[in-house]
């Protein structure tokens, strides 16, 4: 079975990036960072990132090509991400794409984000060498697996079937993950983004702190108490005792900004919270509060995972999106695959649990196997496919 060689392109929010991936295997990734036009803002401002992405989505297609020593006439078919995503941002890519799609007549393939995300994992480095080809390789995986996307914009449980046949069956009913670390870390003056400064802070302080999971009537808490100040830090466990696999994050920086105001004596403001309280809080008080921070957040999302694992057995847990870059996510979500006698897969760099055209590029050339074993030759086209469409194989639109 042919592995297929693919020029995907990602310009979902505020990373224009390009690849050339050959079955699974990523041979060139370029995503040259907008993040110095955003982080002043304290996010991603979409009329920034679109014209950040004009300007630079032609040398990235080039850079992409170039370093993996393709010409665009070599390659197999377009990859670009549809959504979802900052609408103006996508219009970018999707725009080139269709563009080369059409000059050089080669298939357009059509990829959902979170679908990228999901299989992330399956990305190999350049270097490492399949024996098999992608057909036999994928022959090996179990099923079904549970998807765990925590992103930014993200939080979704994922029941794999088989490839392509996909049910949502747990999603955040407001903020996600990735959202409360930022919004809370913005509190604490960290900047944008947060999430990687909280975790960093909270593997280093982790040894200084006891950690306490409780119940109290009818609440699931978290409490850090600072090993040398005996100082105590609460934050509740959303959604723990909800019954369902959703999650709700919105809450915990409700939660973490009424923490703080206690610490400080102090209402917050909206301009206190946008431009942060850290000149009043100690440098330990700061580190003890991303512990707790990354505590509340992700023990919700363990709470919720155990319960998916218990109810649909499941072979293997695949990890995506920008937050699995935390290894105390990994290291958790580890023993619990040991306990259950899971096999766990996540991206082999942290470099593709962002938003990158990698994972676009690996689930476009998945996506063409598929079709390609359905007899179906690729040709000018776009093959469409969603998480709203679960139980049917990807249509054609031609």
């Amino acid at each position: 079975m042919k592995n297929f060689l693919t020029l995907a392109i990602d310009t979902s929010c505020d990373e224009t990036s390009a690849s050339v991936v050959r079955g699974l295997t990523m041979l060139s990734n370029v995503m040259p960072s907008q993040m110095e036009f955003h982080k002043k803002y304290g996010g991603v401002v979409p009329s920034l990132a679109k014209l950040a992405h004009q300007e630079r989505i032609d040398s990235v297609v080039k850079e992409a090509l170039k370093k993996a020593d393709t010409r665009i006439d070599d390659v197999d078919a377009i990859a670009v991400t549809y959504g979802p995503g900052l609408a103006m941002a996508l219009e970018i890519g999707v725009n080139k794409a269709k563009e080369l799609s059409a000059q050089y007549s080669k298939p357009l393939i059509a990829i959902n984000h979170m679908e990228g995300h999901l299989l992330s994992s399956f990305a190999k480095r350049n270097s490492e060498v399949i024996a098999e080809d992608t057909d036999e390789y994928l022959k090996d995986i179990k099923l079904p697996a549970l998807g765990v996307l925590v992103s930014g914009g993200h939080t979704e449980l994922i029941l794999v079937r088989e490839f392509g046949i996909y049910d949502k069956i747990g999603e955040t009913l407001d903020d996600s993950c990735g959202e409360a670390y930022d919004k809370c870390g913005r509190i604490l003056g960290l900047g944008y983004p947060a999430g990687p400064t909280i975790s960093k802070f909270a593997k280093e302080h982790r040894k200084n702190v006891e950690i306490n999971i409780f119940k109290q009537n009818l609440s699931t808490l978290v409490k850090v108490v600072n090993k040398k100040s005996r100082v105590k830090y609460q934050l509740p466990i959303a959604m723990a005792h909800s019954g369902d696999l959703n999650f709700s994050y919105s809450g915990l920086k409700t939660a973490f900004k009424q923490l703080v105001e206690s610490l400080i004596d102090k209402k917050l403001t909206h301009q206190n919270e946008v431009e942060g309280v850290g000149n009043s809080l100690s440098k330990v008080e700061i580190m003890d509060l991303c512990v707790v921070i990354e505590m509340a957040a992700l023990g919700q999302l363990m709470l919720k995972l155990e319960k998916a694992a218990k109810i649909y057995n499941p072979k293997e847990i695949w990890l995506g999106g920008g937050v699995i870059a935390s290894a105390r996510l990994k290291y958790l979500v580890r023993n619990l695959c040991n306990q259950y006698n899971i096999k766990l897969r996540f991206p082999f760099s942290n470099k593709l649990t962002g938003d990158n055209a990698v994972m676009i590029g690996v689930a476009a050339n998945i996506r063409l196997l598929f079709i390609d074993k359905l007899h179906h030759q690729p040709k000018k086209g776009i093959y469409l496919h969603s998480f709203e469409k679960l139980d049917r194989e990807p249509s054609l639109s031609l």
